[in-house]
C-alpha cells in the first residue's frame, strides 16, 4: 500500500494539471484582493455603518477577504479543479493504456484504488485549505488584520479570534464538501476512459442537485441534496451557531464520500483492462 501510495504521488507531482487548480486560486485571490483594496466596492456599506458606529479605518480586511472569496470559488472554482485531477487518476491512465501494465503486476485493485483516492483526498484538502491560508496571509499583508464585520443579514461584527475559528472551521466543512464531490468524479473515473467525461459528469451532478434543490416540487429531496450540506459552511456566518445542522451536513457529505469509494472500488475490481 504505502509502495502504491508512493507512486501515486510522484504521478500527481508529474502532471501540469495538478498545479492549474493552485496557480488559478493564487491569480484568483491576487486579483479579488486588488479589486477590494483599490475599487472600493463596500464604499455604501461603510456609510451606512458609519451612522450607527465609530468607525476606525476600515472593515475590509484579512478576515474578510477570506469570507469574501468563499461566496465565487464553493461552486465555481474548487469543483472543477477538484474534478480535474480526481476524475483524471483512473480514467487517464486507462486510456494511456497504462493502468493496464500497472495492474498486470501482482498487485490488489483495491489497494491501487484506495492509494489513488488517497492521493485524491489529500489534494482537495490541501487546495480549499492552502487557498484559505493564502487569501488570509495576503490579506494580513496588505489590508490588515481586525475584526470579521458581515452584513448580509443584519450587521454582525465577530472579534479577530472568533473569526478565525470560523473561518478555518468554514473552510474545513469546505473541504468535506469538495471531497464529496471529488470522490463521485472518482468513482465515474473507475468506469469511462475519458477524464474528460469524469470532470463533467461529476459537475453536472452537483449543478443539477443546485437546481433540484431551487425547485418546489423536489422539496422534500432538499434534506438529501448535495448542494444543501455543501452550503452549510454559510451558517458559521449567521450569528448563533446550529451544531446540530452543522453535524448533519458533515455526516451527509462523509456519506455521499463514503458511497461513492464503495461503488468504485467495486466497479474498479470488475474493470475490464485487457480489451
Amino acid at each position: 500500500m504505502l509502495i502504491e501510495l508512493r507512486l501515486e504521488v510522484l504521478k500527481v507531482l508529474r502532471k501540469p494539471r495538478t498545479y492549474v487548480g493552485p496557480v488559478a486560486m493564487g491569480l484568483l485571490i491576487a486579483a479579488v484582493l486588488v479589486g477590494l483594496k483599490y475599487s472600493h466596492p463596500f464604499d455604501n456599506v461603510e456609510k451606512r455603518l458609519a451612522q450607527d458606529f465609530i468607525i476606525c479605518g476600515s472593515f475590509i480586511n484579512a478576515a474578510f477577504l477570506t469570507r469574501y472569496l468563499l461566496d465565487g470559488i464553493v461552486y465555481m472554482f474548487l469543483p472543477l479543479f477538484t474534478c480535474v485531477v480526481c476524475g483524471d487518476l483512473i480514467a487517464s491512465e486507462a486510456a494511456d493504456g497504462t493502468l493496464r501494465t500497472l495492474l498486470c503486476r501482482p498487485v490488489r485493485r483495491s489497494s491501487v484504488a484506495a492509494s489513488k483516492y488517497a492521493v485524491c483526498v489529500a489534494y482537495v484538502v490541501a487546495l480549499v485549505l492552502g487557498t484559505g491560508l493564502a487569501a488570509y496571509l495576503a490579506g494580513s499583508a496588505f489590508l490588515g488584520r481586525g475584526s470579521l464585520v458581515l452584513h448580509e443579514e443584519g450587521i454582525w461584527i465577530l472579534p479577530e479570534r472568533t473569526a478565525i475559528g470560523r473561518l478555518v472551521a468554514a473552510y474545513a466543512l469546505v473541504a468535506v464538501g469538495m471531497v464529496a464531490v471529488g470522490s463521485i468524479s472518482f468513482m465515474i473515473s473507475t468506469f469511462l476512459s475519458n477524464s474528460n467525461g469524469a470532470i463533467a459528469v461529476a459537475i453536472g451532478i452537483l449543478y443539477g442537485s443546485a437546481v433540484i434543490g431551487q425547485i418546489d416540487f423536489f422539496a422534500k429531496l432538499r434534506p438529501y441534496l448535495l448542494t444543501t450540506h455543501l452550503d452549510a459552511w454559510q451558517h458559521f456566518f449567521a450569528g448563533a451557531l446550529d451544531v446540530q445542522f452543522l453535524a448533519r451536513s458533515v455526516a451527509a457529505l462523509l456519506i455521499y464520500s463514503a458511497l461513492a469509494l464503495l461503488i468504485g472500488l467495486l466497479i474498479f475490481e470488475r474493470r475490464d483492462v485487457l480489451s
